[in-house]
């Protein structure tokens, strides 16, 4: 009898430990942000000796779009996200040491969309010279993420691949 409860206590801490784990093939949006945000998401891709070398992108898809854009209007600075690894800039804006929590959530959908850019942020073309890679603010992000709302609604059931949400603007993925 002591046997059967202490086997059942071990097989409970294995099941309650697994439903816990971050599931990067069927990742679940709200966990992944108040992961980035309590800087406890550490999928990372590792080398043959098992040492880190980049944070790895959940597998998300068309299903979590609209959470995504749900939750880009949420302008929390965040230290790390796991960014393009063959890139050879900086994954940040020019003078910016942190990431914008909305602003990489709709760079994941820009990625969906089947969008070219390299790294998770913003510029805004109609600026000349060094202030237009300073990025955007996160009130623009905000304004933004409005634009990536209006764009799921309206073509969510249609070509949402072959319309820029940010066609009619000038701001620019990186």
């Amino acid at each position: 009898m002591k046997k059967w409860i202490l086997y059942t206590m071990i097989g409970m801490l294995f099941v309650s430990c697994k439903k816990d784990q971050f599931d990067i093939e069927s990742p679940n949006v709200g966990v992944f942000v108040q992961m980035l945000k309590s800087e406890t998401y550490d999928a990372y891709e590792l080398n043959e000796k098992g040492e880190r070398l980049w944070l790895k992108m959940p597998r998300f898809r068309q299903g979590h779009i609209a959470s995504l854009i749900e939750l880009s209007k949420d302008t929390t600075h965040i230290k790390s996200f796991p960014t393009n690894p063959i890139s050879s800039r900086t994954p940040r804006p020019q003078g910016r040491d942190y990431f914008i929590l909305g602003e990489c959530l709709l760079w994941i959908v820009e990625a969906l969309r089947g969008g070219g850019s390299l790294d998770p942020y913003l510029i805004d073309a109609s600026k000349e010279g060094v202030e237009k890679y300073k990025g955007v603010t996160s009130t623009e992000i905000l304004m933004i993420s409005d634009k990536y709302r209006q764009w799921w609604n309206s073509y969510k059931n249609g070509d949402w691949k072959g319309n820029d949400p940010l066609g009619s603007t000038s701001y620019r993925w990186m």
